[in-house]
């Protein structure tokens, strides 16, 4: 039955694609009698002979290039475990793409270019004046700096990056400083280990200080020719866009202003409520040591706020985003990008939106038929709900940003925005990024939302690193049997189709983001030696390497990373010092004026004058005594105790504090979101 529907279906194939036809049809022909005659044919009789008795089976028949696809009614939908195929070849309501939708998910990415994007590596107001800091980006280390420029009667803000290598001794630039020579539309990169200095606008070296004493030409300065010699640095491109800064690792800055100017690359994606008037953006940023693509599948995975984040309120907004299967059906669109001014090259950048009604679905499940607790008020509430509702959507801008939110319909502003910028920083390792944009009167205060949103982080990320492992394992088998392959050649790696269990409506985004990854990351830069290198070192099977603490280690993390969060933890340990040392100081004065008030006299006002007032000045003792008279002297204490505390809570939420003591008491939570059966 399956030889026969497949040669059929595809009998109406153009004639110049019948020869890959054959060869396609002929593999996969075998692969199906293998597997048909080994597992299959013991399970089928029963489950068929189950569904002919439930009655006609309805579906309709699709067509996805040479794939073929069953959509079948609602009615007749196999229940979750039914064993009628391989978990891997589960695939509900595949996508089609808008405008190529006659091609695989396999030739629909051929064209998709890593190198004609911009990528996100920190936000502008975390990197510090006239200092280097160290960014990675796809497993190689680029030095960046902010300097000021004059621009009239302001000041611009200017930046530059270099790869994080001195061309001397390899050693890391990041390391060194920016020195206070040069003109002001041109800063220098100094290395801290002989003084090699570099020009932060094309890495040309500017000063070899051992040269000068032997009095040697230095190329580098005497011709500044626009050929790049031994002693030059490599300068990338680097720019500012909505407040987050952005590197084109694959052009220098003259290339990338040449290829702008062309219209030969993507600018920086954008989220274009940023840029309306009205909206504000409270911004927070943390590395986290799990693969950046399996970080963005779980930011697009609505299905798992009810029970990884079981003990916050935000879980019932997941539930707007997810999908029922019924009523509520979650909509894709696609898009296939070309790149500005080109004609041709299509598909070098990819979109993908999915649109749902923003409606409560597992809640509403919940609460009306596992719980069974809707009450009158709750019918009563739901029935004077009778405009339309909002539509949740998210969208994905490969290969790093997504943005999400509701709005009444295509044509009116999201009111609140949630932004995530995803920076792969390597294979295994990522930088999480977002912005809460709101129309508001004013913005919450950053290290509000950091503190909430660490909590909220620490939920789920820790569960990621089982997915992390297997998906980075299986990722690596795949090089490995790729054999001599160019990284340039279009190769399918089938991960995540092979490794995942797809089942619920709300995957269709997912399932079709997967197919993304699995048929680009071959041509990811540095991702494929990396993986390989990593498994040959067996990291992904060492059980050390992924701990709880190391996973959820905030303070590297965050707080090393982010200067706003670093002010907070010190003027915690400023009020906790000021406190400490005030309520000793309290406790000292109460001593000392109980001992010495043996020989005072007592004056009207409760303030004693004590007889060695020769020593100590009047004014003191009296504020001595105003302070630790009566219940004062306890309300002050009590003060000093509460601030201590309050400072030294808030300064734990910047370090480690999820054990696994927190995560235990947050599962027990999960059955006031979903109730046991």
């Amino acid at each position: 039955i399956f030889l026969f529907f497949y040669f059929f279906i595809g009998q109406d194939e153009k004639d110049t694609q019948a020869q890959h036809k054959t060869e396609l049809n002929t593999q996969l022909s075998i692969q199906i009698m293998k597997f048909y005659y080994a597992s299959f044919l013991p399970l089928i009789i029963k489950p068929c002979n189950a569904l002919i008795a439930s009655g006609p089976l309805q579906a309709t028949t699709l067509r996805f290039g040479r794939s073929l696809i069953f959509v079948t009614d609602e009615s007749h939908r196999l229940k979750p475990t039914a064993p009628l195929c391989m978990s891997s070849e589960v695939e509900i309501d595949s996508p089609v793409l808008n405008d190529r939708s006659d091609d695989t998910s396999k030739s629909s990415f051929d064209s998709f270019d890593y190198s004609a994007h911009w990528y996100p590596v920190c936000w502008a107001r975390d990197v510090p004046f006239n200092q280097p800091i160290r960014v990675t980006l796809f497993d190689v280390d680029y030095v960046l700096a902010k300097t000021n420029q004059p621009h009239g009667d302001s000041e611009l803000e200017v930046f530059y990056a270099m790869l994080d290598s001195c061309p001397h001794k390899k050693v890391s630039l990041s390391e060194g400083r920016i020195t206070d020579c040069g003109t002001p539309d041109k800063k220098y990169f100094q290395c801290s280990y002989h003084g090699w200095t570099f020009d932060g606008n094309d890495g040309k070296c500017v000063e070899i200080p051992q040269t000068l004493i032997a009095k040697i030409p230095q190329s580098g300065v005497k011709s500044r020719t626009n050929k790049r010699k031994r002693e030059d640095a490599t300068a990338v491109a680097v720019t500012e866009v909505q407040g987050m800064v952005w590197l084109q690792p694959f052009l220098t800055p003259l290339e990338a202003l040449a290829a702008t100017e062309e219209g030969k690359i993507f600018p920086p994606h954008r989220i274009p409520e940023i840029d309306l008037p009205g909206y504000r953006t409270t911004i927070a940023v943390r590395d986290f040591p799990i693969d950046w693509t399996v970080l963005m599948e779980n930011i697009m995975d609505p299905d798992h706020g009810f029970f990884a984040h079981s003990s916050s309120n935000a879980a019932y907004g997941f539930d707007l985003y997810a999908a029922d299967g019924k009523e509520n059906m979650m909509e894709i669109e696609e898009e296939l990008m070309k790149v500005p001014k080109s004609e041709e090259d299509l598909g070098k950048g990819w979109t993908i939106t999915s649109s749902v009604n923003a409606v409560e679905k597992l809640k509403k499940y919940n609460r009306e038929v596992r719980a069974n607790q809707n009450t009158q008020k709750d019918i009563a509430k739901l029935d004077q709900k009778n405009e339309p509702a909002k539509k949740a959507t998210t969208t994905f801008v490969a290969p790093s940003l997504i943005h999400m939110g509701r709005r009444q319909d295509d044509t009116t502003a999201r009111s609140f925005v949630t932004g995530f910028w995803i920076c792969p920083v390597g294979a295994g390792r990522s930088r999480f990024m977002s912005a809460a944009i709101s129309k508001a009167p004013f913005s919450v205060p950053r290290w509000i939302l950091h503190v909430s949103l660490n909590n909220f982080l620490d939920q789920d990320t820790f569960l990621l690193c089982g997915q992390h492992k297997a998906v980075l394992q299986k990722e690596a088998e795949g090089y490995m049997n790729l054999g001599g392959t160019s990284d340039k050649e279009c190769y399918v790696n089938n991960v995540r189709k092979t490794t995942y269990v797809y089942r619920s409506p709300s995957e269709r985004m997912g399932m079709r983001i997967g197919q993304f990854f699995d048929a680009t990351l071959s041509r990811a830069p540095n991702r494929k030696e990396t993986i390989l290198a990593r498994l040959n070192n067996k990291m992904y099977q060492e059980p050390n390497e992924m701990t709880r603490q190391n996973v959820l280690d905030r303070y590297e993390q965050h707080t090393n990373i982010c200067p706003d969060s670093q002010g907070t933890v010190k003027n915690c340990e400023s009020i906790m010092k000021f406190s400490q040392a005030f309520g000793l100081t309290l406790v000292f004065m109460k001593v000392m004026l109980r001992t010495a008030g043996l020989g005072c006299n007592t004056i009207s006002d409760g303030l004693s004058v004590c007889t060695i007032k020769q020593a100590c000045s009047s004014l003191a003792l009296r504020l001595g005594g105003y302070l630790t008279g009566g219940k004062r002297f306890y309300l002050l204490l009590t003060l000093s105790f509460l601030f201590y505390y309050a400072a030294s809570n808030l300064r734990k939420e910047f370090f480690f504090k999820r054990n696994e003591e927190v995560h235990r008491n947050d599962v027990k939570l999960i059955p006031k979101k979903w109730s046991d059966l």
